[in-house]
């Protein structure tokens, strides 16, 4: 059930909340970071946030709530496992079929959208569900790791998901269908994790295969000899 609120200008107080914490000297130091890969302006792929009083955001917060109260002990671990490092799944998989995981390119294309990711999420200084959501009377269990001390949008887990998955969808195509299912998964995690909205992940997922046609034109001519259009 979507939650409406009834104390005068409450929407306008709850549409105030942000993350208020500042970058710290590592992630500033990545914000500043060279994108080599990167030739376009990414500042404009994706639009703002929804308000936290919108329909889109109680949706979103409905979904979390539902989610993050139902965690079973497999998926805490699964979540626990796309909390340390989202290559894992994508990596895990490629082992067991036999493929061979570009870590190199796979770290070079991760550090330039890294920085497009910090830098919009401190632009939009969305605050994480679990900030917003009991002003709204949901109730969200959080999953507390050191990995949603950032604003949450654009999602960093995700976006770094959906372009190892473009990555891996370019170099083997037959297993796109795998690679976009992981990316799914990653974005579920975060959700079930009670750190993300879904609307979080949707742009990642945008902002992702966006840059990587552009990274794609960029590569070192050893990668780009690899590549399947």
């Amino acid at each position: 059930m979507i939650h409406v609120l009834n104390e005068a200008g409450g929407s306008d107080k709850v549409n105030l909340i942000k993350y208020e914490g500042n970058p710290t000297d590592k992630q500033k130091a990545k914000m500043k970071r060279p994108t080599p890969l990167i030739t376009i302006d990414w500042d404009s792929i994706i639009p703002d946030p929804p308000s936290n009083t919108s329909h889109d955001t109680k949706e979103d917060l409905e979904q979390v709530e539902r989610l993050s109260r139902s965690v079973s002990y497999e998926e805490f671990d699964f979540i626990m496992l796309v909390d340390d490092d989202t290559a894992n799944l994508f990596k895990g998989y490629a082992k067991k079929v036999g493929l061979d995981y570009p870590t190199e390119l796979i770290d070079s294309v991760i550090d330039n959208i890294d920085t497009v990711l910090l830098n919009l999420k401190y632009k939009f200084r969305r605050a994480r569900p679990f900030q917003v959501a009991p002003h709204l009377g949901y109730v969200i269990s959080v999953i507390q790791t050191d990995t949603h001390q950032t604003p949450a949008y654009p999602s960093g887990h995700q976006g770094q998901g959906a372009i190892i998955a473009e990555v891996l969808s370019s170099l083997y195509p037959e297993h796109k269908a795998q690679w976009d299912e992981f990316t799914n998964l990653v974005g579920k995690a975060r959700v079930m994790q009670g750190v993300h909205y879904p609307s979080d992940n949707e742009v990642s997922i945008t902002l992702a295969k966006t840059l990587w046609e552009n990274m794609k034109d960029n590569l070192d001519d050893k990668w780009t000899d690899l590549i399947k259009e």
